[in-house]
């Protein structure tokens, strides 16, 4: 039977998707600690094992011994000093074991347990550990953002508070409160009629005014000169 290039193609597409779930190893939830908690979820992005999330490709790096893929362990060892969701906080923090002390075969070490493959699973953050873990707005001198026009609070840098929240003082529009005078966004302090019109402003605009009544004075008493003149 001869095959169409088509044929081939949706051949090959088959193998890969065969060969990808075929990654999927439950012996491995065991050269993890507290492997049990998430099962094929610490390194599977579904159950169906389609795709592999940032602890599984990490963890593919530190497969031993060498040989066959599919009879492969996890080396725990190295694979607990990374933080592969990126959260700010190792894998080894998420799954019980800080110090990188678990061995295959030991108790599963108790504590509070996240997923070290989804950034949104992560323990609550430490406020004032240096470090901008996730759902932090900030940390002492670290930001997830910087700017005030990122957050919607106008023009302006934004500051750190001391319960790592963002300090909305340095922004022209800050949430929930009036425009900020000391900023450029607060307001144009020199539109005419203004209430922030400048004394100098005022004081022209003063001046001004006097002189257009003196000059309608004047023009009114040379208007009543010429009408005597005729009268006379």
């Amino acid at each position: 039977m001869r095959l169409t290039k088509t044929s081939l193609v949706v051949v090959s597409l088959l193998s890969l998707m065969i060969a990808a779930r075929a990654e999927a190893r439950p012996f491995r939830v065991d050269d993890i600690p507290n492997g049990s908690k998430f099962t094929c979820l610490n390194c599977h992005g579904d159950l169906k094992a389609s795709y592999n999330t940032d602890f599984g490709s990490d963890a593919r790096n530190f497969l031993i011994p060498v040989g066959a893929v599919s009879t492969q362990h996890v080396d725990w060892t190295p694979l607990c000093a990374l933080d592969s969701d990126r959260d700010g906080w190792t894998n080894g923090q998420e799954l019980g074991d800080p110090d990188c002390v678990w061995k295959p075969g030991d108790p599963d070490p108790k504590g509070f347990l996240t997923n070290p493959g989804v950034y949104e699973s992560a323990p609550p953050p430490v406020c004032g550990n240096g470090v901008l873990e996730a759902n932090e707005a900030c940390d002492g001198t670290l930001f997830a953002e910087t700017n005030c026009a990122f957050v919607g609070a106008g023009e302006g840098m934004l500051g750190c508070t001391a319960d790592c929240e963002f300090d909305y003082g340095g922004c022209s529009t800050p949430p929930d409160g009036p425009p900020n005078p000391n900023e450029s966004g607060g307001g144009d302090a020199s539109i005419e009629g203004g209430c922030s019109m400048s004394s100098a402003g005022a004081s022209d605009a003063s001046g001004w005014g006097l002189f257009v009544v003196v000059g309608m004075g004047l023009a009114a008493r040379r208007r009543r000169v010429r009408v005597r003149g005729r009268v006379g």
